[in-house]
């Protein structure tokens, strides 16, 4: 087996790793112009050659052209299928998923304002949505992806824009039957959302989830979150955006990285991550510092 392959997925055996896997769910236009490259599927593998990380993850929708206000670039399902064959990295998708697509195309503000107004409508709206995601993973899995990520920012800095009783309630039937789908694909599911989730991950559990992908540990505490589930959820995590940013990392965010690495390393079930992307070229030189930070502590 492909040694990025059997890395990633040692880690999500929760087996110590001599070096912990590395890669991104989303890689920035604005990085690709800092190393003259084209953000196309050349241009990502050959980025994440340079950056020695072992995902390739591509964001997938079937609207193009779609951007994300950080110029994260969208990849049709002709492009996966053209990189399906290239099996030296691990392959994900990112699938926005029905709450996110709703999002999108109404803003929050207003999507959370008609779901206290009366949730039948926000309802019949995230069927729909529901029914083409469905269909757009199906697609994905077709082509043999290793894992599928779900999008779905549903929470804030303080805590879940809606309770995860209703989530189960309005929600549970889209997600038990898109990670029962994946699973049956011999694929990993993961789960995305910005913010503090812990209010959900029982939810996310239920529901047959294998992992955390681009979580915060500012609000979500990644060790804690090991020492709750233990093996039933790997993340996709570490890197803080406060620590891409320019100018010197504060001891005490270096001191909390390092720590993270130490832990993980011992105990698996960490892919290093950054939780906002690598949208910005600047982020470039600080990436790489931090992992070289990581190599060196697991050489100790």
């Amino acid at each position: 087996m492909d040694h990025s392959v059997d890395i990633v997925k040692r880690a999500f055996g929760h087996r110590s790793l001599d070096r912990l896997p590395r890669g991104e769910l989303w890689l920035g236009t604005d990085l690709f112009h800092k190393v003259n490259l084209e953000d196309n599927l050349k241009g990502h593998l050959t980025l994440i050659n340079r950056l020695d990380q072992n995902i390739l993850c591509l964001p997938i929708s079937n609207n193009l052209p779609i951007n994300k206000n950080l110029g994260y670039r969208y990849f049709n399902l002709q492009e996966l299928e053209d990189v399906s064959m290239v099996r030296d990295l691990f392959l994900m998708v990112l699938i926005d998923g029905p709450f996110q697509r709703l999002v999108e195309k109404k803003g929050l503000t207003k999507i959370l304002t008609e779901w206290k107004r009366g949730k039948d409508k926000i309802a019949k709206e995230y069927e729909k949505e529901h029914v083409e995601v469905d269909i757009l993973i199906k697609q994905c899995l077709e082509m043999s992806v290793d894992a599928v990520v779900i999008a779905d920012d549903l929470a804030g800095e303080g805590s879940s824009f809606i309770d995860p009783n209703e989530i189960e309630a309005f929600f549970s039937h889209f997600y038990t039957q898109a990670v029962s789908e994946i699973h049956r694909r011999n694929s990993y599911a993961l789960f995305h959302s910005c913010g503090n989730i812990i209010r959900l991950i029982p939810k996310l559990v239920s529901f047959g989830f294998d992992g955390l992908a681009a979580v915060q540990h500012r609000v979500n505490n990644l060790i804690s979150l090991k020492e709750k589930y233990g093996s039933t959820l790997t993340l996709m995590a570490g890197i803080e955006p406060e620590m891409l940013e320019i100018g010197k990392i504060s001891s005490s965010s270096l001191k909390e990285y390092e720590r993270l690495i130490q832990y993980f390393l011992l105990r698996g079930g960490l892919i290093l991550s950054s939780c906002s992307g690598l949208y910005s070229g600047e982020f470039l030189e600080r990436i790489q510092k931090l992992y070289r930070i990581a190599d060196e502590l697991s050489k100790e």
